[in-house]
């Protein structure tokens, strides 16, 4: 029996290591990138298997850029409050803008599934339409020629503060696209009426989206103590829901006897 010992005394080293295995990188860990502290419920550059909400999976980019995908569209981070949990993001075509002369060209609506979505427009937020290649000049106030966007067939792109033009009206001047770009109202409020050098600057400036616990499955996980993510299921694919948990991963929660 005297073999045995060893195996004994390895057999609790050997369990630490399996639940080192199963967990992936520590969901309290925090790290920086363009000089924002990124952490839970945020995963950075997230693997197959990882810890945080579904739709908040970060991309650094050179540790100069900050990247969050909605929808496949990329929004840089301009900050994350955690206390009020929001991220302020600005549409990452802005990068693309020159400020001497430049088209400021943007090419996607942000739409929400609020059904079903982390993240959510706050009451912060306003809008800025932009109305690309018409037909037809828009002359009246407060609609403001993009300048450099001049097409050479003559067509001209505009920009006015929300609820300046409605979809009958763009359809009027025949415009090939109509692009609602959301801006912080406060900072809109403050450069109207808009100009041609003004407009670029507020969206620059961005928008905040609130992100949410809203699952009843991350919302128990987190009470019990863990971290709400999602593992890669090798048997049926697709990822299943998992807490993890000091002590390893957990199918619904930690500490599952004394969680209310």
């Amino acid at each position: 029996m005297a073999p045995l010992l060893p195996l004994l005394l390895l057999l609790p080293i050997l369990l630490l290591l399996a639940i080192a295995d199963a967990l992936p990188p520590a969901c309290s860990e925090v790290v920086t990138c363009a000089g924002q502290v990124v952490h839970y419920p945020f995963s950075l550059n997230s693997s197959e298997s990882d810890c945080g909400y579904p739709g908040l999976d970060l991309f650094c980019e050179d540790n100069a850029t900050l990247i969050l995908p909605v929808k496949s569209h990329r929004y840089r981070v301009v900050g994350i409050d955690y206390l009020a949990h929001t991220v302020a993001v600005s549409d990452d075509d802005i990068s693309k803008y020159a400020n001497t002369g430049g088209c400021l060209r943007l090419h996607v609506n942000l739409t929400i599934d609020y059904t079903n979505s982390w993240l959510q427009l706050t009451q912060s937020d306003s809008n800025v339409t932009f109305l690309y290649n018409c037909k037809k000049s828009i002359s009246w106030l407060p609609a403001v020629e993009l300048r450099g966007c001049q097409q050479q067939d003559g067509k001209k792109s505009y920009v006015l503060p929300d609820g300046g033009i409605t979809g009958t009206e763009a359809y009027e001047y025949e415009c090939e696209e109509v692009v609602v770009a959301p801006v912080l109202g406060l900072h809109k409020e403050k450069i109207l009426p808009l100009t041609n050098g003004s407009f670029g600057e507020v969206v620059k400036a961005g928008f905040e989206l609130m992100y949410n616990a809203h699952s009843q499955q991350c919302d128990g996980c987190e009470r019990s103590g863990g971290w709400c993510g999602y593992q890669r299921n090798d048997t049926h694919g697709g990822m299943n829901f998992t807490c993890f948990c000091d002590n390893g991963p957990a199918a619904a929660r930690c500490n599952q006897w004394c969680a209310t």
